[in-house]
């Protein structure tokens, strides 16, 4: 839904409120039968005392028009902006209600949207799914070799069921596939096969003027999902940096292309670099080989922000956006940060994980670190829980799973033996937007989800 807009969306059916959502003292207010209805929740009314009552999946609201004090689950708690009457409509504040409920509340400054997503529930018992073979992918390989000539080198998940899965050629960095596979459907589509003419811009160097800017010369690096955006972004650097040259580049590329910042001059990859934005407007990265960050606007050249040195052993740099603001997590210090404009990085917390880390994936304002056997789920206070492990998947459920029919092929493995079997460590991988996690086992060729929640 939308501020001042009566138009909005439950589960994609189109619907028409008797009120538009308005602000009231910074508060969005909303119309109480609305929320009810699209919970389905059980909504009483007392007219002697105007109280309402709001019961949903064990929880209980208990409050009354014009006052402030509210009762949640038998406990008062005193509300910024009381429930009120608008033009015969109870209006009430959306954010308290809903994330009383437990629900999730999302705001777009963008589009000026609010969407109120209900989490799934935990399983109960964790089995992983195994959702295409790697000849279905469109992965070459060698079935016999245990690591097949695919370089999966990040992935991302959007809020649309799609996953993201980014192939590196392993003879050429230039050369790469980004392949989209569908949760819904089951279908595996090509999205994009190298850099084509959509990737070139044109820009100004402060030295020669304007030029135009040729995007094959480039390698991709890494995915980011911003969900509060629904954009996809891609970071990619130069094989030929120089001086002069532009040698990094962030672009959109979901749902359309286009360039989001620029660096000119001689950045180096590094695997453990970060790139990130906490609006949409401005962008940041690293450059760990020459201690620098970059920030830059939309559209326009990154230049250093500031200069920063992590320690040179085990470097690995992560960044997420919460409430506005970008956090950088730094492996390599065991310590979350925050990236203020000002040009400083401010602790917020230590990082307690006592293992060697692998990789880190970003998803919806949480970090989800990796070691060989385990993932933590870590937030920007750095509160860090253990979210799945290798120990903890009850079963592999048998077959090839059908999302069409919710049915397992198991003929598809008849012929593949004991080269079909259990996990042997964790791999590349995406939180999709249901909680699970998918990734890329290489060990036997398989694009596999854990089902770490019911999907």
């Amino acid at each position: 839904m939308r501020i001042n807009d009566a138009a909005a969306t439950v589960n994609g059916q189109k619907t028409t409120l008797s009120t538009p959502p308005v602000l009231l003292n910074n508060t969005t207010m909303v119309p109480l039968r609305f929320i009810a209805d699209a919970l389905k929740a059980d909504l009483k009314w007392n007219t002697e005392d105007q109280s309402i009552t709001l019961k949903f999946e064990g929880h209980s609201i208990r409050l009354s028009i014009n006052n402030r004090i509210v009762r949640i689950d038998n406990q008062s708690k005193t509300l910024d902006q009381p429930a009120v009457i608008v033009n015969s409509t109870t209006l009430v504040p959306l954010r308290f209600i809903a994330e009383s409920l437990n629900q999730i509340v999302a705001y777009n400054e963008d589009t000026k949207s609010i969407t109120i997503t209900t989490p799934h529930p935990r399983a109960t018992e964790i089995r992983i799914d195994n959702l295409m073979t790697a000849s279905n992918m469109g992965f070459t390989y060698n079935f016999f070799i245990e690591r097949p000539n695919v370089n999966v080198i990040s992935m991302a998940s959007d809020q649309h069921n799609l996953i993201y899965i980014l192939e590196q050629n392993a003879a050429t960095e230039m050369s790469f596939i980004l392949r989209v596979y569908n949760e819904v459907t089951g279908e595996m589509k090509v999205m994009y096969s190298g850099f084509d003419q959509s990737f070139n811009f044109d820009y100004t160097d402060p030295k020669f003027g304007e030029q135009h800017f040729n995007a094959s010369v480039l390698s991709p690096r890494k995915l980011v999902y911003d969900s509060k955006l629904d954009k996809l972004y891609l970071m990619a650097t130069s094989n030929f940096s120089s001086e002069t040259n532009v040698s990094t580049v962030i672009y959109e590329i979901a749902p359309s292309v286009r360039m989001m910042t620029y660096a000119i001059g001689k950045t180096t990859y590094h695997p453990g670099n970060f790139m990130g934005t906490p609006d949409g407007k401005r962008f940041y990265f690293s450059d760990i080989l020459h201690d620098h960050i970059y920030a830059g606007e939309s559209g326009q050249q990154a230049n250093i922000f500031l200069s920063y040195t992590p320690d040179k052993e085990n470097v690995k740099l992560a960044a997420v956006e919460n409430d506005g603001k970008l956090f950088v997590l730094d492996v390599s210090k065991q310590s979350i940060y925050e990236l203020q404009q000002s040009g400083n990085l401010r602790f917020v917390a230590p990082l307690d994980i006592k293992e060697e880390i692998l990789r880190i994936h970003e998803n919806n304002g949480t970090f989800y670190v990796e070691g060989q056997r385990q993932i933590w789920e870590v937030k920007t206070t750095g509160e860090t829980q253990p979210y799945v492990g290798l120990k903890d998947i009850a079963a592999y459920n048998n077959g090839l799973y059908l999302p069409k029919t919710n049915t397992y092929d198991a003929s598809v493995f008849a012929n593949m033996g004991a080269s079909y079997g259990g996990m042997l460590s964790l791999n590349v991988f995406a939180i999709n937007q249901h909680g699970n996690v998918v990734l890329y086992d290489g060990a036997y060729h398989l694009l596999r989800r854990i089902n770490v929640y019911r999907q």
